[in-house]
């Protein structure tokens, strides 16, 4: 691979080398480009841009090069924005990718019939709580037969009348669920960022209140999921697929203002992504989603402040970073035994940084 010095969001995305390191499903080609954003500092913000316009897009099922010649002839075809496509905002990219996905996702987005019965189900009374602190996982079964295994830092409210007609459940964190099936008492997980309806099923829900997305793995089954906010959308996904929100500026804004920093810029919408995960054999464990379920640290090219915020719940530590290019640092590991010191140890060797540790404190700097 030859380093090449792209200006558009299209020369990214229409290179599969980019494709393969925004899917991860190609080693050579994210430490490729893992190189090239150190190269192109000043191309940051564009290639973050154009990772998550991947992201969208890649619920379609034809190639990104056709699903952008696609994209530039609507446009070029609409009369209100006739403008050439290198004009357009990435504001007005984000919301026709979404709306185009939305139309034409080629079988991967269903939508449903509206989920007026998740809506007007809220949680008045909390009953049982389930929780786990910081550096903890723990497994529970629930009346119904179900069972949810808590990631670090999570808590499962159930409703005081669980298991009555509904089981509804509000979580805020991350779980792992496998719901007993009982079509006569459907079961409902409420987060912040959307709701979920299942009948029976396996799948993965992570949705922290400090983090910029929130997210749903399935493993088996289906379930129905309604996104909350203005551009409210109800969807259907499949086994094995992952569907992240994008959350607005408004959210980063309140989580900023209670300590939590983020340095992704934000649409002033929520987008909605969809994409399949590959499974060898059908080996579930295998899903990088997941692997925390197995006690294992999965890191697939992430930044280092978002890195910083799962050391913190894995390891129960609080993490400074001390400078803004510390920030964008980005990392592929898989850990398992090891603790914070083998792990930050072995994160050096990727990229030159000092660390030091304070009881429960660590401090990290540039080298």
């Amino acid at each position: 691979m030859s380093q090449k010095d792209y200006k558009q969001l299209e020369d990214f995305l229409i290179d599969d080398t980019f494709q393969k390191y925004c899917s991860g499903e190609d080693k050579n080609c994210i430490l490729y480009w893992q190189q090239y954003c150190l190269n192109h500092p000043e191309q940051a913000e564009m290639i973050l841009k154009a990772k998550r316009l991947y992201q969208i897009l890649v619920g379609n099922r034809k190639s990104i090069h056709e699903q952008m010649e696609r994209l530039k002839t609507d446009l070029q075809s609409t009369p209100i924005e006739s403008a050439p496509i290198r004009q357009i905002t990435w504001q007005k990219w984000g919301a026709i990718a979404a709306v185009f996905v939305a139309l034409v996702g080629g079988g991967l987005w269903y939508y449903s019939r509206p989920m007026n019965d998740i809506a007007r189900q809220t949680i008045t009374n909390v009953g049982q709580v389930y929780q786990t602190k910081k550096g903890e996982k723990k497994t529970f079964e629930l009346i119904d037969g179900s069972t949810v295994t808590l990631n670090s830092a999570s808590k499962l409210e159930l409703s005081s009348d669980f298991n009555g007609e509904l089981r509804l459940v509000r979580l805020v964190g991350e779980g792992y669920f496998q719901v007993a099936k009982n079509r006569e008492k459907p079961f409902m997980v409420q987060a912040s960022d959307f709701d979920i309806k299942v009948l029976g099923t396996t799948f993965n829900v992570k949705s922290y209140p400090e983090e910029p997305t929130a997210e749903a793995v399935l493993v088996e089954g289906s379930i129905e999921m309604k996104s909350k906010g203005q551009r409210e959308n109800s969807v259907v996904i499949k086994p094995n697929q992952k569907i992240t929100i994008f959350k607005n500026q408004a959210e980063l804004a309140v989580n900023a203002s209670k300590g939590n920093k983020s340095t992704l810029s934000k649409l002033p919408i929520k987008e909605i992504a969809i994409e399949n995960i590959p499974v060898v054999e059908s080996n579930t464990t295998e899903i990088p989603d997941i692997a925390w379920k197995e006690n294992r640290l999965e890191i697939v090219d992430q930044d280092f402040e978002s890195l910083r915020r799962t050391l913190e719940r894995w390891y129960d530590v609080d993490i400074q970073l001390q400078s803004e290019e510390l920030k964008r640092y980005r990392f592929t590991a898989t850990f398992s035994k090891e603790n914070i010191t083998q792990v930050l140890s072995a994160l050096q060797k990727v990229e030159p940084f000092k660390f030091e540790l304070y009881g429960k404190k660590i401090t990290i700097s540039e080298k």
